[in-house]
């Protein structure tokens, strides 16, 4: 299932990197689509069983904020 990510907090390339690598290595089932530094956001597509709270808290651990999930 793709989920738009509205995150805040990203202010550069090294942010987008480290958001893409967190997604692929911490969550086993998330494939990053696109993070858009300039909008704030990121697309993944989700497997099935996956929380948005397990996908929250990766964001948060990387000092980020996840401000809305469309």
């Amino acid at each position: 299932m793709k989920k738009k990510l509205l995150i805040d907090g990203m202010s550069c390339s090294h942010c987008v990197n480290h958001l893409k690598t967190a997604f692929t290595e911490d969550i086993e089932g998330v494939e990053v689509l696109e993070v858009s530094l300039e909008g704030n956001f990121a697309i993944v597509d989700i497997q099935d069983g996956i929380s948005d709270i397990a996908i929250k808290e990766v964001i948060e651990d990387l000092g980020f904020e996840l401000k809305g999930i469309e």
